[in-house]
């Protein structure tokens, strides 16, 4: 019998059994479970690591493609160009970790997501692919395979933006700014193409400013506290920071005459006196009642000069000095014709009625007016043709010559015209359009207050010796006084103004004695003389174009105020000027049909490198560009040149200064993209 003792014994001697038995177990377990738990913790450790790695590797990729996207701003814009910069990059931003070779580096250029109007989006991609480093997870044994090899990669896309913007103003040469001047470009450029540093400069508090400044130079000058040439006007002075060095920009209006068509080509002539039927008559005026078979009749009134005749179409004489109070010449008929040597001339209280269609006057019409001057009809039914060989001059009362064709030429010296071809001091003068040929040109002298000469062609040649400098009687058109007006006032309706060419050789001079100028559609051609518009003169003008050629600058004198508006509709693109179509072997080459280039307020050829010139406190706005690729512009002391443009640039020079405190203001179009100016920046974007 198993005693209290025994049981006790026994029952410690299986729990000792049993906790043998459970130690065997739990160390069986442990011992096959320790593989997975060391596998495990390697591969915890090395996570840790590939997650370390990773962002290395991230910031390799994101360096590559940003230095690619980035390349295109100097010209990079193929992948092999790219790749070795995107290469050094990422080694740069990795800090040589991986040693990484172009083969584990690869640049791709996939699809760009659609941008908005004005905006290119060029996509790069940069993979990199490196070896996967298993330090623990990777070993073997115990039965257990270990990881096995891998790779290890990071992606980034990054995208050039280039946004194409307008160069507003585009200089071929250098830009200089002094004194307080300044040259600002509104949501447009400013562009210069000179090579030679610096391309732009400014001196004293002077101001170059656009929403991008772009030189083909190296350099730019701005003094450090006082002027500014840059992007920014937050910037302080004597910044140049957003200034864009070594870009040339093209010039986008390069198709206008791309060949440099001279667009004068005079081909008109006097016409040949016409046959003399007969001797010439010397009617008796001005003394005696008389009637005449053929040649006409007078009625004496109150004695002498003061008849009231009426002559016939004849060939005439002793016409220089007539004294009647009233004279019709080819009574009685609406196409007859006179022929007149030995000159034409009246004195006072004459009024002139010239009937008919056809006058050939040789030595010159001197006729003075206390009345009236008119020259053939509104409504009949051949126009005038009129020939004077000496001059026109025109005085007192009115004038008018209605629509017809005119060729007139001033006083001849020898071989040269030396002398104007129509000179007037008639207070109002009313030339209708048609056709007029004036050699020696056109002076609206003191005494006229009032012209009007409406759309027609023009062709005006300025006398032998001839000046048109400022503040002289000078060109091939000069006006002293008074308002004038040029061409036809466009249609209420909206219809098509009628076209008007005038070719000024010589020079169009407007003077200090002139009080408003009213230019209507047309296209305004001057050549070896200049376009000035002088002190204390308004000149407006809607829908017009100049040309300036041969030796033709534009000169606007202190006082001046100009607000021109280019053609818009009606009118030859500047890519397609001069149109062939419209070349008339008539009359003088065109281009437009008097309707004006699109866009374009003064053209100056690419072959006149005449000096254009704003001039102390004269004030000119353009709704227009000015496009004088050849020629140099001065501004200087208060003059301003206001300019809005949409579609082309408003302003290509060959180089300006600007001193003083003149004044370049320049706004386009948001999208017009006049220019060829882009500003492009490098976005990562994953």
């Amino acid at each position: 019998m198993k005693t209290k003792t025994d049981m006790k014994r026994n029952h410690v001697s299986r729990l000792r059994g049993f906790w043998l038995h459970g130690r065997a177990t739990v160390a069986v377990i442990f011992a096959l479970s320790a593989p997975l738990l060391i596998a495990a913790t390697a591969l915890s450790v090395d996570i840790g690591f590939w997650y370390q790695q990773h962002d290395t590797l991230q910031s390799a990729a994101d360096a590559a493609a940003l230095a690619a996207a980035d390349a295109g701003n100097y010209g990079v814009t193929t992948i092999s160009d790219a790749q070795p910069l995107a290469l050094a990059a990422a080694n740069l931003a990795s800090n040589n970790q991986f040693n990484l070779t172009s083969a584990q580096l690869v640049l791709t250029n996939p699809a760009a997501p659609t941008a908005p109007s004005g905006t290119v989006l060029t996509a790069w991609q940069a993979k990199i692919t490196i070896p996967r480093g298993s330090f623990f997870s990777g070993v073997q044994g115990l039965g257990l395979p270990g990881e096995p090899p891998g790779t290890q990669s990071a992606l980034a896309v990054a995208d050039t933006v280039k946004k194409t913007g307008s160069s507003c103003l585009l200089s071929a040469g250098t830009i200089v700014v002094s004194g307080g001047a300044s040259i600002i470009g509104s949501n447009c450029g400013i562009a210069s193409n000179a090579t030679s540093c610096p391309s732009m400069s400014v001196t004293g508090s002077g101001i170059i400013q656009g929403t991008s400044v772009v030189t083909a130079a190296s350099c730019v000058s701005a003094p450090q506290y006082s002027g500014y040439i840059g992007t920014d006007p937050e910037d302080p002075p004597g910044s140049t920071d957003t200034v864009e060095l070594n870009t040339n920009t093209p010039d986008p209006m390069s198709g206008l005459n791309a060949t440099n068509v001279a667009l004068w080509n005079p081909g008109w002539s006097v016409p040949a006196a016409p046959v003399k039927q007969g001797g010439a008559v010397t009617p008796t005026l001005g003394y005696n009642k008389w009637n005449q078979a053929g040649v006409g009749d007078c009625t004496a009134m109150a004695g002498a000069y003061s008849a009231d005749c009426e002559l016939y179409q004849n060939y005439l004489t002793g016409m220089s000095n007539i004294g009647v109070v009233k004279l019709i010449l080819n009574e009685g008929v609406s196409n007859g014709s006179t022929f007149i040597t030995g000159g034409f001339g009246g004195q006072a209280n004459t009024s002139l009625t010239m009937n008919g269609s056809s006058y050939y006057i040789n030595g010159g019409m001197n006729f003075t007016s206390d009345h009236s001057f008119t020259l053939g009809s509104a409504t009949q039914s051949v126009p005038v043709s009129m020939v004077v060989n000496g001059g026109m001059s025109l005085t007192n009362g009115t004038a008018t010559l209605n629509a017809g064709t005119y060729y007139l030429t001033g006083a001849v010296s020898g071989a040269k015209v030396t002398g104007w071809g129509l000179l007037t001091n008639v207070p109002t003068v009313s030339i209708d359009g048609s056709n007029y040929y004036v050699d020696g040109g056109i002076n609206l002298a003191g005494g006229t207050t009032t012209t009007v000469l409406t759309s027609g062609l023009y062709e005006l040649s300025a006398f032998s010796g001839n000046s048109d400098t400022a503040n002289s009687a000078g060109g091939a058109f000069y006006a002293a006084q008074g308002d004038l007006t040029m061409g036809d006032t466009p249609p209420a309706n909206g219809t098509a103004p009628t076209p008007a060419t005038y070719y000024f050789d010589g020079g169009l001079n407007i003077s200090n004695g002139t009080k408003t100028v009213v230019l209507n559609p047309g296209i305004y051609y001057i050549r070896n003389g200049d376009l000035i518009i002088d002190s204390g003169t308004s000149v407006t003008g809607v829908g017009v174009t100049f040309v300036l050629e041969g030796t033709a600058a534009y000169i606007f004198n202190g006082g001046a105020t100009v607000n021109i508006s280019a053609p818009t509709t009606n009118c030859v693109s500047p890519a397609n000027y001069p149109d062939t179509s419209y070349e008339n072997p008539n009359s003088p080459y065109d281009g437009t049909n008097g309707e004006g280039i699109c866009g374009i307020a003064i053209y100056q050829a690419r072959g006149d490198s005449a000096t254009d010139t704003v001039n102390e406190g004269a004030a000119s706005t353009f709704k227009g560009g000015i496009y004088t690729p050849s020629a140099p512009l001065i501004m200087s002391g208060a003059g301003a040149l206001n300019i809005a443009t949409d579609g082309v640039p408003g302003l290509v020079v060959a180089s300006i200064n600007d001193s003083g405190s003149g004044n370049i203001k320049i706004a386009e179009t948001a999208g017009s993209g006049g220019g060829g100016v882009t500003s492009s920046t490098a976005l990562l974007v994953q």
